[in-house]
């Protein structure tokens, strides 16, 4: 078993998101870290409580990123629902 000395831990608590004209809405959260944080940009979500997924950003094996449409790919390539877990480690400190 690994030994981890340094945890983050958030917990996010939300009120009820109104609807207009019955249309839903998704919350996103935006993570930027500091303090020479490298996750090497890798990280590892978990949609449905059976098993984490190695993510990487701007990264899809069955569909090739394209730099010439890296603003609109940004945002669809890279968003991820997140109804269980989400992880992510510094890839120099190894945490």
């Amino acid at each position: 078993m690994e030994k981890y000395e340094e945890f983050i831990e958030f917990e996010v608590e939300l009120i009820d998101v109104p609807l207009k004209e019955g249309f839903g809405k998704d919350v996103t959260v935006n993570w930027k870290f500091f303090d020479n944080f490298n996750a090497n940009k890798t990280f590892w979500t978990d949609s449905n409580g059976l098993e984490m997924q190695e993510r990487r950003l701007n990264y899809n094996p069955s569909y090739p990123w394209n730099a010439e449409h890296k603003d609109t790919q940004n945002i669809s390539g890279n968003f991820y629902p997140v109804t269980s877990a989400i992880a992510i480690r510094d890839n120099e400190k190894k945490l």
